[in-house]
């Protein structure tokens, strides 16, 4: 591989992991604490490892010659998400109708009460999160199919690796951190009800897609 093709795998990384999506979102809820918020980075960045080392060892070969597998990523990533999309909702609008007094015991709800999550349970809501959409597997798989010969040792597969962890986790942590901020976490603080109403609405809405797209696969 030349440096211009590891420069162009990490380009389109960077755009992928830095757009708008469940990711982020998740790191918004809990990242009103800085521990729950750089767990749930991490959380989130041991999905991606699993993504990619899926599929450097052929995870989207295998997808290709059994597509049903994929089927039911989609249709059990997209009712997770749904599932955690309605948590989060249900537990907005009852912090809004409460005044905002609220403290969800549910770890999927409360961003306004962050701390009731524990460090564990955030780290795990990140990996989740992230495992429960199939389309980072449809990156991966476009990523390493075009930029990434069959034929690519594996040191250099382990370079890419390499190169794409410690990148993904400094953009995901640094996220995390500035959310964390002071000012910035007593805005978060206050707009919880609304974050997860929102939050809730965008799980929903990806995940009613994901199993929209597994169904018409399946049929």
């Amino acid at each position: 591989m030349t440096g211009g093709a590891l420069l162009s795998i990490l380009v389109a990384w960077l755009l992928a992991i830095a757009s708008p999506g469940p990711d982020l979102v998740q790191i918004l809820r809990l990242g009103a604490l800085r521990r729950n918020g750089v767990a749930c980075a991490l959380g989130i960045m041991t999905g991606n490892t699993l993504w990619i080392v899926g599929s450097m060892v052929g995870l989207s070969a295998l997808i290709a010659a059994v597509p049903w597998v994929l089927t039911v990523l989609f249709l059990v990533g997209g009712a997770f998400l749904a599932w955690m999309g309605q948590g989060a909702l249900r537990g907005g609008l009852a912090e809004r109708r409460a005044g905002g007094t609220v403290v969800p015991t549910g770890a999927t709800t409360g961003t306004a009460a962050a701390g009731g999550v524990s460090t564990l349970g955030a780290w795990r809501l990140g990996l989740l999160t992230n495992l429960a959409n199939p389309k980072a597997l449809v990156f991966f798989g476009a990523v390493f199919a075009g930029f990434v010969p069959p034929d690519t040792g594996w040191g250099m597969r382990l370079i890419v690796l390499v190169l794409l962890l410690v990148t993904g986790v400094a953009w995901f942590v640094a996220v995390a951190v500035m959310v964390s901020v002071p000012a910035l976490s007593r805005r978060l603080q206050a707009a919880g009800p609304w974050i997860d109403i929102v939050a809730g609405v965008v799980f929903l809405v990806l995940g009613v897609v994901l199993v929209g797209e597994g169904l018409l696969q399946a049929g």
